[in-house]
């Protein structure tokens, strides 16, 4: 048996305690020791393809515990067997895990033209990768960045308005790489630098997320938004959930006290009514958003024809205190499998996990609305977890983000606490409160330091009261966004090409 296969169990290792650093294990303290069996296991390759071995067997350790709420959805909703279900989550999975295995290889890599040296630069590497998962394979999937792990240590969070959660993740992965680089080279002199470097980076980190929390926790939020999380199934008859459109907000909305919100936010929902067509549902908001100083924001299904064809689109729509549509947002970030079906010809025998249309359309535009003489944002879903598009709504003006999720596909799974770790992140980056209406649960008012005002439970009906203020100053990260990893993706391309370089023969 080769080294590479003897040594497995330790990338095996850091995978077990990376899944134990997310949600709902939650134990984040282990992310500042996760890796440190990968890098030594990188250290001890022979080559890229070995330390991509490694980096694999982490990441499918880890992903396939993070993700395992996908094959039930798949099967549930998607109109695929059980088995195909289990297929499509294992090459989801490997997609994952390949990042961490092209960190690894890449790492290794440099190593072999720059010397043992270049395993310093594996958290470039990492963090690189998080960075092209907002982008590569299905238009993006960045789940769980490794600076997840730290949602619930708020010192640690702040740093998140400055370089965006990969700071975050940066310094996780200096930890672990000096600790493995002081661990494999203890006999040696200087075996502590990385190490003392690294405890400089996280007491800087610290620091600057006390002086962060002591200046944003002064903030008074003055105005108050109710979230009514209706807790609707997608199963049940068609008939039962229009009555619930038509008349079951309007009977939460009626537990609200008057005069005690100001804004009402509904989450995305399987709505069999139309908002756009249907008259007695668009009296039925109207009349509701009338009720409230800066009206209503509501997810739903809306339509545009053109060259033959309808195409969908899935929408929140902004109607104002006298129940004037103020705007539209239509989704731009679809769900692969969920709202449509990437490589169609490949996945042919899958269904849209909605099924409320054959399959939506994709926006075009970081839509700004303004209600009462604010701008403000929505963002549909998982949408909330790319942060190079929140940003952008950041930068057109926004003072405010709603989040407008449906969560009910995940049941009672890791899911929806996974969904909200990273919703919150979205708020202190870009220093916003985050009103967050989820239809089974969590609704939550975020406030631009990450913490949970308040929030409901999970799966059952309820209404959601709290506070917050419109903000206008951008920081860092929304005026100059991910600068970061672009650097890490710099010095490691620079870092790579060195490897690649032949060696010239002495004369």
């Amino acid at each position: 048996m080769s080294r590479a296969f003897k040594l497995l169990w330790l990338p095996i290792v850091a995978g077990l305690l990376l899944f134990c650093s997310f949600p709902s294990v939650n134990q984040g303290y282990l992310a500042w020791i996760a890796l440190v069996p990968l890098v030594a296991y990188v250290s001890f390759s022979r080559g890229a393809g070995q330390a991509f071995l490694g980096g694999f067997v982490t990441g499918a350790v880890q992903f396939f515990g993070l993700l395992i709420w996908i094959p039930r959805v798949l099967s549930q909703y998607g109109g695929i067997s059980e088995f195909l279900a289990w297929v499509l989550y294992g090459l989801m999975v490997a997609l994952q895990a390949s990042y961490a295995g092209i960190a690894c290889a890449w790492t290794r890599a440099g190593m072999k033209r720059a010397g043992d040296k270049a395993l310093l630069a594996f958290p470039m590497a990492w963090v690189t990768l998080e960075f092209v998962r907002n982008f590569v394979i299905f238009d993006g999937f960045p789940w769980l960045h490794v600076g997840y792990t730290q949602t619930e240590y708020s010192s640690l969070v702040q740093l998140a308005d400055v370089t965006g959660v990969y700071g975050v993740s940066f310094v996780i992965l200096a930890i672990n790489t000096s600790i493995a680089w002081a661990l494999l080279r203890f006999r040696n002199s200087g075996a502590l630098v990385p190490m003392l470097v690294s405890a400089l980076l996280v007491a800087g980190t610290v620091g600057y997320g006390y002086e962060a929390q002591r200046r944003w926790s002064k903030l008074q939020p003055g105005v108050r938004v109710a979230m009514l999380q209706g807790n609707l199934s997608f199963d049940e008859p068609e008939g039962v959930l229009a009555a619930k459109f038509q008349h079951g907000y309007v009977r939460m909305a009626s537990q609200i006290p008057a005069s005690s919100a100001d804004l009402l936010v509904l989450p995305e929902s399987p709505s069999p009514l139309t908002f756009q067509y249907d008259m007695a549902y668009r009296q039925t908001i109207q009349d509701l958003a009338r009720r409230f100083r800066y009206g209503v924001i509501f997810n739903n299904i809306s339509f545009a024809d053109g060259h033959g064809e309808r195409r969908y689109f899935n929408s929140a729509y902004f109607v104002d205190g006298e129940g004037r549509e103020a705007g539209r947002y239509d989704k731009i970030h679809l769900v692969p499998f969920g709202e449509y079906i990437p490589w169609s010809r490949i996945f042919f025998f899958t269904e849209t996990v909605t099924k409320d249309v054959g399959g939506f359309s994709a926006g075009n535009a970081s839509q700004i609305v303004n209600m009462g003489g604010h701008p403000l944002n929505a963002v549909i879903c998982f949408e909330i977890v790319f942060p190079n598009l929140v940003r952008e709504f950041i930068r057109g003006g926004s003072q405010l983000i709603v989040n407008l999720t449906n969560d009910g596909w995940f049941g009672d799974t890791a899911a929806p606490h996974q969904h909200l770790a990273m919703a919150r992140w979205r708020a202190v980056e870009n220093r916003r409160f985050l009103i967050r209406a989820a239809n089974t649960g969590i609704s939550a008012v975020v406030e631009p330091t990450g913490r949970i005002q308040v929030r409901t439970g999970l799966l059952r009906e309820e209404v959601c009261v709290g506070n917050f203020a419109f903000l206008s100053a951008p920081t860092f990260y929304s005026r100059h966004g991910d600068l970061l990893p672009i650097g890490c993706a710099i010095i490691m391309c620079i870092l790579l090409i060195l490897g690649l370089r032949p060696r010239r023969d002495r004369l």
